[in-house]
């Protein structure tokens, strides 16, 4: 089952108890978006992984993006705002081919790229400017994305048409149902 996520699905989120919710990424058409939480059976076998690099990660086997979906919950919880600059942080991560261990210099390029990511898609950057000294330490300029921008332009100039690319991979592989449950190794 395929859920898209909506404001007002987000809204009912809060008091409902899903363990996950899946979608296809907004910025990168074929990638996965799967929002789990805490009551999921998988949720122990990667929270280490939430504790070691953050809200969400990229799982390249699956081409999955995994976000904590309890960072989402209560009073204090995340707004859906937070929820898109997430996932288009860890697609920027993936656009500028970010690889190996974690770095300041990729987790400022990350969120410069989800700055460029979110105003193409008409996406609030507020929140990702306003918090951008308290994750990085330095001020946001918005003359840095330009550099940033011209890289993600790059990476996606060979796929210039993914509507096209979709059916043509379709043909060639078959239609694949998006997974809305995964199996984690320890």
């Amino acid at each position: 089952m395929k859920i898209i996520i909506t404001e007002s699905q987000y809204k009912l989120l809060k008091e409902m108890e899903n363990d996950l919710i899946s979608y296809e990424s907004d910025f990168k058409p074929g990638t996965n978006i799967l929002v789990i939480f805490e009551n999921n059976p998988n949720y122990s076998d990667i929270e280490n992984f939430f504790d070691e690099y953050g809200y969400g990660f990229y799982f390249p086997e699956q081409n999955l993006i995994i976000i904590d979906g309890e960072i989402f919950l209560g009073d204090d919880g995340l707004t859906m705002e937070d929820l898109k600059f997430i996932e288009a942080h860890e697609i920027a991560h993936l656009l500028l081919k970010h690889s190996g261990p974690r770095s300041e210099k990729d987790e400022i390029e990350a969120d410069l790229g989800a700055y460029y990511l979110l105003k193409k898609f008409g996406m609030s950057t507020d929140r990702l400017v306003d918090e951008f000294y308290n994750r990085h330490g330095v001020e946001f300029d918005e003359e840095k994305v330009d550099d940033i921008s011209k890289r993600l332009k790059i990476q996606n100039e060979s796929i210039l048409d993914w509507d096209l690319h979709q059916k043509l991979m379709e043909k060639k592989y078959g239609k694949r149902p998006i997974q809305t449950s995964y199996n984690f190794k320890k």
